[in-house]
């Protein structure tokens, strides 16, 4: 996506949110990238100790960001470290382009986090039961109506992006739209008739737009978009095996997929995976 996000202005708004608060925020873009965020909390500064941890978390952050990506709703659940995490989509005209995450909190009800989890999480990454207990109980205690009164303060703040210019767009909002309708519809067939339906184009103007703004064809600009989702799935969804992953990604003839993406990647799948799981 073509969002320019002011990353300076964005960590202070996002740190003074903290500091407000005593939630921790991060900011991701449309791809589950970091663009700007706030400190550890102490019980998560200590178990991100662990490289172990630093992983499981960055997985389980692209996990969420997907489920959200589906339907657009704020998603909430336990994180990996046994704490509460929220995923909160940023919408612009209709357009998901970003997601705000806040966490490393306790909830009152004890139905996200509870202190019973500790000890397997301690066993898990080699750390004191102890500490992390210690560490724990100084965590905020955030209960329902406390929640939805952060919610409307992020609505405030999201607001504030748009309207101070802290995210802006080099685009036009129906070319973004159009490369999210794709990006949504990745894993079934796309025609251009369905493009031109859908936004009220004609074929010749569909053509236009997509050499004016992506400088691209209509099918090469879906096929890059196909073999990116390829890459995400072989990166951070190992469960799933190549096959799988082609039909995912849109591509329901497996071995044109294997042929296809050697070309531009150079490797097969397979090889792919295994040199990124080597890392």
């Amino acid at each position: 996506m073509d969002y320019i996000f002011n990353k300076e202005k964005l960590g202070q708004a996002l740190y003074d949110f903290y500091s407000s608060t005593g939630i921790a925020t991060a900011l991701y873009d449309a791809f589950g990238k970091s663009v700007a965020g706030s400190v550890h909390s102490p019980y998560c500064a200590y178990i991100r100790k662990c490289e172990k941890c630093v992983k499981l978390c960055s997985q389980s952050n692209l996990t969420n960001i997907k489920e959200v990506f589906k339907d657009r709703e704020i998603r909430r659940y336990t994180c990996h470290a046994g704490l509460v995490e929220i995923i909160f989509p940023v919408v612009y005209e209709g357009v998901l382009i970003a997601y705000i995450q806040i966490g490393q909190f306790r909830d009152e009800e004890e139905k996200y986090s509870s202190s019973e989890n500790l000890s397997k999480i301690a066993k898990d990454y080699g750390i004191s039961e102890d500490e992390l207990l210690s560490l724990y109980e100084k965590l905020p205690l955030v209960s329902e109506k406390r929640l939805q009164s952060i919610y409307h303060l992020l609505d405030i703040l999201v607001k504030s992006f748009w309207q101070d210019g802290l995210i802006t767009c080099n685009r036009s909002m129906l070319s973004v739209k159009i490369e999210r309708y794709i990006e949504e519809r990745i894993d079934t067939k796309i025609s251009l008739n369905d493009l031109c339906s859908e936004f009220f184009l004609s074929k010749n103007a569909l053509y236009r737009l997509f050499g004016e703004e992506f400088h691209s064809t209509v099918n090469d600009f879906i096929t890059k978009k196909r073999l990116k989702r390829a890459e995400e799935l072989l990166q951070y969804s190992p469960e799933l095996n190549v096959t799988e992953i082609s039909s995912l990604s849109g591509f329901p003839d497996y071995n044109y997929f294997i042929r296809l993406f050697k070309k531009h990647r150079g490797k097969t799948p397979l090889q792919y995976r295994k040199r990124y799981l080597n890392k």
